[in-house]
């Protein structure tokens, strides 16, 4: 009797510990990297980095976030009529081969400077960095230059430094998975929600050269079209001139005095197209 007591005592306490050693097992992975905050006016900024996904097979992401008062915005890297794009330098950053800032979908603000492109609140910028040394501690520091606006822009300046752990399993913050989530596709690459791009063209020649985007977005779905020019010139943002409940729409943009047509042959033009649920890209060439 007393053997067979002791037997259940001692199930009951294995019990427990193979229960503590799998509830361990479940725990949430490490809360992601983060640098200090770098205040400026009525802004901050710092570097976070993480796992895309709970798995150390997964791809480690940085990210600049940049936090906004309300009614104040920062720009996208091309900004529109007016605007300050950011300029990231990374020269500074230890086992670093490369540093890539990806832009999620911008929006288009309207005020007394023009239409101008970027965004508000919260910004995350993700950084796909690429180390000269695998397995070995990274250091990121960035200069970073951008500029805000509200009734007043105003350029800032902010160096951030994070150095991440060789083996670092953090997930990075929902927040920046869901601005990584929103950087615009390849057309070859799009998913449900995503615009595509079914045309693309610039006509140069006769009385009123212009550049003419067909796109179809999802059904319901207000959209735009950002251009840019891989020789420089700035595009102004194109006009939405039809539109079907299909989700069908044109984009066009009068090319004026203002625009060099002669500079402009040859160049490839980068066409984003970003809708309520989903964001792409593809190019054309101008003839």
């Amino acid at each position: 009797m007393m053997r067979c007591t002791f037997s259940r005592v001692h199930v009951a306490m294995l019990a427990i510990f193979v229960f503590g050693l799998a509830a361990s097992s479940a725990a949430p992975p490490a809360s992601a990297l983060s640098s200090s905050w770098v205040p400026g006016h009525k802004v901050k900024a710092r570097l976070v980095a993480g796992r895309t996904t709970p798995s150390d097979g997964s791809k480690l992401m940085a990210f600049v976030e940049i936090v906004l008062e309300p009614g104040w915005k920062t720009y996208w890297r091309s900004p529109g009529d007016a605007g300050l794009p950011p300029s990231l330098d990374w020269s500074k950053s230890g086992n670093v081969a490369s540093a890539e800032v990806q832009y999620p979908a911008p929006r288009t603000f309207t005020d007394k400077s023009g239409h101008t492109v970027g965004y508000e609140g919260t910004v995350f910028l993700p950084i796909a960095f690429t180390p000269k040394s695998p397995g070995e501690l990274v250091t990121l520091a960035v200069d970073a230059h951008y500029g805000i606006c509200k009734d007043i822009c105003v350029p800032v300046d902010a160096e951030l430094k994070l150095d991440i752990p060789a083996g670092e399993t953090a997930l990075a913050p929902a927040a920046a998975l869901v601005a990584l989530d929103r950087v615009p596709r390849p057309q070859a690459g799009v998913i449900d929600g995503d615009p595509v791009l079914v045309r693309g063209e610039a006509r140069l020649d006769g009385e009123q050269p212009k550049m003419i985007v067909e796109t179809r977005f999802p059904a319901g779905e207000a959209g735009a079209v950002y251009l840019e020019a891989s020789n420089g010139q700035f595009l102004p943002i194109p006009d939405k001139v039809s539109g079907g409940a299909d989700g069908a729409a044109v984009f066009e943009l009068p090319l004026g005095a203002d625009i060099d047509l002669k500079a402009l042959k040859g160049a490839t033009v980068t066409a984003t197209l970003v809708g309520e649920t989903g964001a792409s890209y593809a190019t054309f060439v101008v003839p």
